[in-house]
């Protein structure tokens, strides 16, 4: 397939933090489900502090890798998507959005699948992708958090993550409409 990943990889400290996150999906979802709060937020401020400590670590313990710079927004999407998926759910999130971010993913998804063998280093997320993040993420605190005085400012962050979001969309197609240009020159 590509020779981007090497086995060894899933075993750097970065990498085992980043795949504790994938394990703290389902609970975090199950307790929040269960009205089980207190046990929420303790998951949800572990899987919060792996994303920040992974990064961390790998930069302390020069232990960057391709698989590393794939698992990480990997989880970040899974983890966010759940979470669109259960407010909209509760109605909080509109379909339009929620099917947005999906088909974001899914094409980001597809057009890396597809260009992986040719790739010679992962195309990192950009600032406006994080930033939007960000914003999506301080929606789905409000929302998590159940801060009912702050709700009314959630369609606004929503709406500035669905733009900045589609436009980072434009520059991944971008990057791979360039990288299949460059293809078909050499």
């Amino acid at each position: 397939m590509s020779n981007l990943f090497k086995f060894k990889d899933i075993f750097l400290v970065p990498n085992l933090i980043t795949i504790l996150r994938f394990f703290l999906i389902a609970p975090m979802i199950i307790t929040f489900q269960n009205g089980m709060q207190n046990y929420f937020l303790i998951i949800l401020t572990v899987s919060l502090l792996t994303d920040f400590l992974d990064g961390i670590a790998a930069r302390l313990l020069d232990q960057k890798s391709e698989l590393g710079k794939t698992l990480d927004p990997i989880a970040d999407g899974i983890t966010l998507f759940a979470f669109i998926i259960l407010f909209n759910r509760e109605g909080f999130i509109s379909n339009w959005f929620t099917i947005f971010y999906f088909l974001r993913q899914l094409t980001i998804l597809i057009f890396s699948l597809w260009y992986l063998s040719k790739l010679k280093t992962v195309y990192g997320s950009n600032i406006l992708g994080k930033t939007g993040v960000c914003f999506l993420g301080a929606a789905l605190c409000l929302f998590a958090l159940r801060l009912d005085n702050f709700i009314f400012i959630t369609p606004y962050l929503l709406n500035i993550s669905a733009i900045l979001l589609f436009i980072s969309l434009l520059d991944y197609i971008r990057f791979f409409l360039k990288l299949e240009k460059s293809n078909r020159t050499n």
